[in-house]
């Protein structure tokens, strides 16, 4: 498809960045599309996983439905990108599996989430200490430092009582990373 200065609009290359964007977009615009429609809900006294409990039913089908397709799309941009060493493929692969599951094993299903929940966040972790090795990355050792303190500081000494802070924080580190390795190969 072209447009009238004959340009071509849908490449492969295209196609490709809408996914790899869409994978980051789609469970932040359903975790504030969530937030929306839930008036108890606190960042600071809550963990965004409260917003899929299946009592909730304004936000948890957005929620939940929301991080399944984030993770998919995450999944799907890892195996189509170029730019991604073998051992972050599976790392981020890894993460897009556990962030599907989060969605689908939601809150209603206790420890399984919590289990799921964590191996995602620790996945981040390992994403972004084997991004900081091989691309010899000093910001990508220090975030992910900074990754571990706010999750040792939430669960040793409840700073903050809920999760949604430490969540939004360590899910947003990574991204800066995965979008340079996923896209520089496009290029």
């Amino acid at each position: 498809m072209s447009n009238h200065f004959g340009r071509l609009l849908i490449t492969r290359g295209n196609v490709f960045k809408i996914i790899v964007i869409s994978s980051i977009l789609a469970p932040y615009m359903a975790i504030i599309l969530a937030i929306s429609h839930a008036p108890w809900f606190s960042i600071w006294a809550n963990a965004l996983s409260d917003l899929g409990e299946m009592k909730h039913v304004c936000s948890a089908p957005i929620f939940n439905s929301g991080l399944a397709l984030g993770g998919y799309l995450l999944g799907l941009a890892t195996v189509l990108s170029q730019g991604i060493r073998a051992v972050n493929r599976l790392i981020l692969c890894i993460a897009g599996f556990t962030l599907i599951l989060i969605g689908v094993l939601n809150e209603s299903y206790g420890y399984v989430h919590f289990t799921v929940s964590v191996a995602f966040f620790l996945t981040i972790i390992a994403y972004l200490t084997s991004y900081g090795y091989i691309h010899v990355s000093l910001p990508a050792f220090i975030i992910a430092i900074i990754d571990v303190v706010i999750w040792m500081l939430h669960f040793a000494y409840h700073l903050p009582p809920g999760a949604a802070i430490p969540e939004i924080l360590s899910s947003i580190s990574f991204v800066p990373f995965f979008l340079h390795e996923a896209i520089k190969a496009r290029k």
